[in-house]
């Protein structure tokens, strides 16, 4: 039976194989209809779910927001992947989700049950799929560097933070061990970011960003007028992500004492706060290929669990 690891973010969907298969791609999606019918282009699938077809990735316009994770968003996300991976009748994977759904057996249940439960049609990008979720297990999003960095936590107390698109999860592991009563998340992913930058912005340019908007600036790291990258722009950004760190640490702090224990950051989004992160946490320590921690981790647990 085909192992496989997904981390399905509100940001990006990741996935890994035992053999070696890698896929990324944004959690997007459009549904699509007889007046919007069209093929997917760049790194995006359509696909054919029950009787509605959407295009899921990079072309999809339509980001799920919510803190929920057992969404039709998610579930296209994850079995997407799963087909990008090569995945054939009967697999078993190890899929990530917030701490909070995590810690509630009820809520992990259905998050289980949801994936576990087939659908009678899936279509992607014109073939057939028979893709069978037969073993799942479900793993808190901030776990996975525990197993790819085991000499971080070995004999040490290490709060974990995972910055990722629509949460934070954080975790006290103690040799390894995670502390139940530590696990929490709340909603200071990147997404707080681009609501930080949103209203920043548009009170200085006194105009109205859209999300694409709001996603150049990031990726440009200020905002390009006129060709060029205004000066004004690049410090303020700098600015909100300092913020933004100062915030996550300030909550943290009010119940966790972050500097009597080691601190690992994680997450895609701590690419972009890097620098904040070093300075507000100078015994902050980050993992290479951050973006692939939790997802790598899972896919270590799923080759012991699944033998």
């Amino acid at each position: 039976m085909k192992v496989i690891a997904i981390d399905a973010g509100k940001h990006a969907t990741k996935g890994l194989g035992a053999s070696g298969e890698k896929t990324l791609f944004r959690t997007k999606s459009t549904q699509l209809t007889s007046s919007l019918d069209i093929e997917a282009t760049g790194n995006s699938n359509k696909v054919i779910y029950e009787e509605d077809t959407y295009i899921i990735g990079d072309q999809g316009e339509q980001v799920d927001y919510s803190l929920e994770k057992n969404t039709l968003l998610h579930k296209l996300a994850i079995y997407t992947a799963a087909h990008r991976l090569g995945c054939k009748g009967e697999i078993a994977a190890v899929i990530g989700c917030p701490t909070n759904i995590y810690l509630s057996k009820e809520n992990r249940k259905a998050f289980q049950e949801n994936i576990k439960e087939q659908p009678k049609k899936f279509v992607v990008d014109g073939k057939f799929q028979n893709i069978q979720f037969t073993r799942v297990l479900i793993m808190p999003e901030s776990s996975g560097v525990v197993y790819t960095n085991k000499e971080l936590f070995i004999e040490k107390r290490v709060g974990v933070i995972d910055l990722g698109g629509r949460n934070m999860n954080f975790g006290i592991y103690d040799n390894l061990i995670p502390q139940p009563s530590s696990m929490m998340t709340t909603n200071q992913g990147s997404m707080h970011i681009e609501a930080m930058i949103k209203r920043k912005f548009e009170a200085m340019y006194k105009r109205g960003l859209t999300s694409r908007d709001i996603e150049d600036i990031i990726s440009n790291g200020g905002i390009k007028y006129q060709g060029k990258i205004e000066l004004e722009s690049q410090k303020a950004l700098s600015e909100i992500y300092r913020g933004y760190v100062q915030e996550v640490v300030a909550d943290l702090k009010k119940e966790f004492p972050l500097d009597l224990m080691d601190i690992v950051v994680t997450g895609g989004t701590s690419l972009l706060v890097k620098d904040a992160l070093k300075e507000i946490i100078p015994h902050v320590q980050t993992v290479a290929e951050t973006q692939w921690t939790n997802v790598a981790g899972f896919l270590e647990i799923g080759k012991v669990k699944f033998k």
